[in-house]
């Protein structure tokens, strides 16, 4: 089960030791915040002027709250006071903000319109809201400057004047202007130092990363390299794998069918000679038959040679000369392999056959 989330209000009113107070302690801090920055004569005010209350927490996170403009947390808090605040403590709490309000001056646009939205929350009529008003602040309630009429933006526009003239160096004293426009001037300077510092760290800051992207696309260019000549050499071993295996195949077929072809001339061998013992090469070799010697000579085998010794210098020699051995040697040496090791296939036949 997924545990519930509350908003940092609603956890201060789960912990409070009266949720009303904590929600009237969050509508005077907006109202505070609202009149501008809180400072610590603000905020002290603030807790002299709700002394009373039995919140039980800190003020400065509801102070937090409030300069946040957090709708949510705010509409909550209303809510609340609506439900719990009633005839005279309504009108005790419209009284402190009324105060926080107008302590040091005309209370702003905002606080015109809050103090407004809170009588009415309140339920308290117009009228006397206005009496009490009057009767806390020692003044008539007036009505809050409208910014779409044009003598609202004039005054604005009068009291912007007013302050630049206010900031503008006296004529009458060249020093003090000469000493102003040199500062300007320093501080014009200054600051075209620092855009110039920013960009030249920008740039550093951006060749930096076109420097790592390029390392990084080396690094996985040496990667993906090694990976192919790992493929390749994977590749190159399992076919040289096969094709010792198939020449291994080669070799036990030709040992069989040797085998079967011995033991075939061997019966009949006996057949005709009894318990006589097997012929050798060498008393055909005295016979004037050239073409014994020479099978013998491309085997490199001496007159007399038994069928067993035929046999080794057979394997021994197309073990040697088989052209899968010179398979990337050339097309030339591959043939030339080929025809020797046709003429020793030959001559072992033929000796195997007469012998």
């Amino acid at each position: 089960m997924t545990a519930a989330r509350f908003s940092t209000f609603e956890l201060l009113l789960l912990q409070s030791r009266d949720q009303a107070d904590s929600a009237a302690l969050l509508l005077l801090a907006w109202v505070l915040t609202q009149q501008g920055p809180v400072g610590e004569s603000e905020r002290a005010h603030l807790v002299a002027l709700t002394g009373a209350f039995r919140h039980g927490h800190e003020l400065t996170p509801l102070l937090e709250i409030a300069a946040s403009q957090d709708l949510g947390a705010i509409q909550l808090a209303a809510e609340v006071l609506q439900k719990e605040l009633h005839g005279e403590t309504s009108r005790a709490f419209l009284r402190l903000a009324v105060t926080l309000a107008t302590e040091d001056a005309e209370p702003t646009l905002a606080n015109h319109h809050i103090l407004r939205f809170l009588a009415d929350l309140l339920g308290v009529s117009p009228p006397e809201f206005a009496a009490l008003y009057a009767s806390q602040a020692g003044r008539p309630l007036s009505e809050p400057a409208d910014p779409s009429r044009s003598d609202y933006w004039q005054r604005r526009e009068r009291g912007s004047r007013e302050r630049r003239r206010e900031r503008q160096p006296d004529a009458e004293d060249p020093t003090e202007h000469a000493a102003e426009q040199e500062s300007r001037a320093s501080r014009r300077e200054q600051r075209a130092e620092a855009r110039r510092q920013a960009r030249e760290a920008k740039a550093e800051a951006k060749r930096q990363r076109q420097a790592e992207k390029e390392e990084e696309k080396a690094r996985q260019y040496a990667e993906r390299e090694a990976e192919r000549r790992r493929k390749q050499a994977r590749r190159e071993a399992e076919r040289e794998r096969q094709r010792a295996e198939r020449e291994t195949q080669r070799e036990r077929r030709r040992d069989d069918r040797e085998r079967k072809q011995e033991h075939r001339d061997d019966r009949s061998q006996r057949s005709r000679a009894g318990n006589e013992g097997a012929s050798h090469v060498h008393q055909r070799a005295n016979a004037p038959d050239p073409r014994i010697r020479s099978a013998l000579v491309v085997l490199g085998l001496e007159p007399g040679a038994s069928r067993g010794e035929i046999r080794k210098a057979y394997r021994r020699l197309a073990q040697a000369h088989h052209p899968d051995r010179f398979h990337r040697e050339g097309e030339a040496i591959v043939a030339s392999a080929s025809r020797r090791f046709q003429r020793i296939r030959r001559a072992y036949d033929f000796l195997m056959k007469v012998s």
